[in-house]
C-alpha cells in the first residue's frame, strides 16, 4: 500500500544515506552536531527474516543485546547491526568470525516495540576531531556504495 513500510518504494535500489538525517544523538561528523549513527539497510523485499547480515570484516562477536550484534573487527572498528531476529543468531559472544560469515537474519526486532524490516548498521572507529581522538560514528554510505557495485560485478 502507498506509503506503507512495505512500500515497494522503501526496497528499490539505490539505497539512500540516512546517517546524518535528523536524529537526537550527538553525531560530531555532521554539519548540524546531530544524526542517526549509521545506515538503514533494506533487503530486496518487505520479508522478514529473509535476508541475512553478514560479518563485514574478520573479528570478535564482543556483544549480542536482545536484537542487536556488535562485532569488533581486525582494523579496530566496531560494526553493530541491530533489528535482528534473536532467534536466528549464528553466532555468540566471544566467537570470532569471517568476513561474509552469517550473523543473523534481518527483522524488524526493536525489543517491545517493531520497527519496519531493515538492518541498521553502523561503524564506530577512533578519529582525531580538533586535536583530540575519539571514538566516533562513521559514515559509511560510500562503502556500502563500492561494495554494491562489486556485487554487481561478481567480484566480492
Amino acid at each position: 500500500a502507498r506509503g506503507s513500510l512495505c512500500d515497494e518504494r522503501n526496497y528499490q535500489y539505490p539505497w539512500h544515506d540516512n546517517y546524518c538525517e535528523k536524529r537526537p544523538w550527538g553525531m560530531p561528523l555532521c554539519p548540524s552536531g546531530k544524526g542517526h549513527q549509521g545506515v538503514d539497510i533494506r533487503g530486496a523485499t518487505c520479508e522478514k527474516k529473509k535476508y541475512y547480515a553478514v560479518a563485514v570484516e574478520d573479528g570478535q562477536i564482543i556483544k549480542i543485546g536482545s536484537y542487536s550484534v556488535y562485532l569488533r573487527g581486525k582494523s579496530g572498528k566496531t560494526f553493530r547491526y541491530l533489528h535482528l531476529d534473536s532467534r536466528s543468531l549464528k553466532v555468540k559472544r566471544g566467537q570470532k568470525v569471517k568476513r561474509g560469515q552469517r550473523i543473523g537474519l534481518v527483522s524488524n526486532n526493536m525489543g517491545d516495540t517493531p520497527t519496519s524490516i531493515h538492518l541498521h548498521f553502523d561503524v564506530k572507529e577512533t578519529i582525531v576531531v580538533d586535536g583530540y581522538s575519539q571514538r566516533v560514528y562513521i559514515p559509511i554510505y560510500s562503502s556500502l556504495v563500492d561494495a554494491y557495485k562489486r556485487l554487481l560485478r561478481g567480484k566480492p
